[in-house]
């Protein structure tokens, strides 16, 4: 029986949890918790009372609820402060994946990040092309599990455009970014371990860490800058076991790490001999992309270098330069996973690349970055933002003292006809929420719609004042 009565005790979570149900009472808890965050009846950032008194008000085993808690940290449901307790994440009732709305009358997309699909005649023509030869459908069967020389040639010179040398004992492709972080993830790190990030990131990390009960704890911030003293404290804190980043151009900050940082980070890296996930998602926009910090730690940096922001979303390939320590591992999960990407994308890529095309792709991509930037500045020039000419996306924060969430203002948006993604969708763990929201430059492919959303996004934001 309960040692206290709870009838008119403060508390900010009171569970009703069904004793007599099959589940496991700790995983009955947590599915519970998860429903009453979804549900509105708890709402991030909320202090969860302690878990004695928590043990105490449902009559049950302190165990019961230490286990259930952990399960939901696995989650991304709660995050703990040491001296302050347990707290309900300030992303745990974000939406994870970042859904895709057609452009329309009614809907300009500039949330989801997608590129213009008429400079992509390039890779449409070289597909025409290979349909047409008498051998196209061996193209239709697997592919070889074994790269053949051709596209171990066009993987290198892949790598070669980010400033990375690699070789073919380091590159693997996958089906795209998401499929390359979670084959990563699950090969290196089991369930319960802490993988640290900055504290905005590409939800899809979320998502794949959560569903591997993988806990994602922000790095802290110093002189508002991400250092090697932030990875350090978070490995002496949390006993993080790697760390993933965005070096060019983070989304959804739009952050360019600079040099010495990058270096200072992979010295960290060196010494303590734990491996890095550096996600290069964005950094073929730039002429000249800065060197990527697995080029300064060779042992322990894992790239991903995926094709679909610069060359095709449609292609659905990414590359990956593994270390030789763990080639095997994510190797072998990559397999067990998708086996192969596709034989035809992998053949599509290889000649485009080979072939030298992907310069003419490139500069066209460039070139339109740099021309929606320009319009940005020139319609949004009194908000206040993150990013810069060669950055597809634009974090703009919300004007001071406004009493409005960002996620008021993706809801507000819509309604006007805007789609656009809100901090929350970002935050990492319990990190305050930024004021903010994420434009997307690329995704509205009609310069006049894309002219309109700028001009009501900058009207709105007027309007907050």
């Amino acid at each position: 029986m309960p040692v206290n009565s709870f009838e008119n005790f403060p508390m900010s979570w009171k569970p009703v949890l069904d004793k007599n149900s099959e589940t496991p009472l700790y995983i009955a808890l947590a599915d519970t918790l998860k429903a009453d965050i979804l549900e509105g009846r708890l709402t991030p950032g909320t202090k969860l009372p302690p878990q004695r008194e928590l043990a105490d008000y449902l009559d049950i085993h302190l165990s019961t609820i230490t286990r259930a808690f952990k399960l939901c940290e696995q989650r991304g449901l709660l995050c703990s402060v040491v001296g302050r307790g347990t707290f309900v994440a300030s992303d745990a009732a974000a939406q994870g994946m970042l859904t895709i709305h057609e452009s329309s009358e009614k809907t300009i997309e500039m949330g989801a990040i997608l590129p213009n699909p008429d400079i992509e005649e390039i890779v449409t023509d070289y597909l025409k092309e290979m349909i047409t030869e008498p051998d196209f459908y061996k193209l239709m069967q697997y592919a070889p599990v074994n790269y053949d020389e051709l596209q171990i040639k066009a993987a290198v010179r892949w790598f070669n455009y980010y400033g990375l040398k690699t070789s073919k004992e380091n590159v693997l492709f996958s089906s795209g970014s998401q499929n390359a972080i979670f084959s990563i993830l699950s090969a290196l790190f089991s369930p319960g371990d802490k993988i640290a990030t900055t504290f905005v990131t590409y939800p899809g990390l979320k998502v794949a860490a959560n569903s591997l009960g993988i806990q994602v704890i922000p790095l802290p911030m110093y002189d508002n800058a991400i250092t090697a003293k932030s990875l350090e404290y978070v490995v002496k804190n949390h006993d993080v076991k790697g760390f993933y980043l965005i070096p060019d151009f983070n989304n959804p900050s739009g952050e360019l790490m600079n040099v010495d940082t990058r270096r200072e980070i992979a010295d960290y890296i060196n010494k303590r001999k734990l491996p890095l996930i550096e996600d290069s998602i964005y950094s073929l926009f730039m002429s000249e992309p800065l060197p990527p910090i697995s080029s300064f730690t060779p042992d322990y940096g894992i790239m991903i270098g995926s094709v679909s922001k610069i060359l095709s979303p449609g292609l659905r390939l990414a590359l990956i330069h593994v270390p030789e320590k763990y080639y095997a591992e994510v190797s072998s999960t990559l397999y067990s996973i998708v086996i192969t990407p596709p034989a035809l994308m992998m053949q599509l890529f290889t000649r485009i690349i080979n072939l030298g095309k992907i310069d003419k792709i490139r500069e066209l991509r460039i070139k339109e970055v740099k021309e929606r930037n320009k319009l940005f500045d020139k319609i949004c020039s009194g908000l206040k933002f993150s990013g810069n000419s060669n950055c597809p996306i634009r974090w703009t924060f919300l004007p001071d003292g406004v009493d409005i969430s960002p996620s008021t203002v993706e809801k507000d948006l819509f309604e006007k006809g805007i789609q656009i993604y809100s901090a929350e969708r970002f935050v990492v763990g319990n990190s305050d929420i930024p004021q903010a929201i994420r434009i997307s430059l690329i995704s509205e492919h009609n310069s006049d719609l894309y002219i309109s959303g700028l001009k009501k996004i900058n009207e709105y934001f007027n309007s907050l004042y």
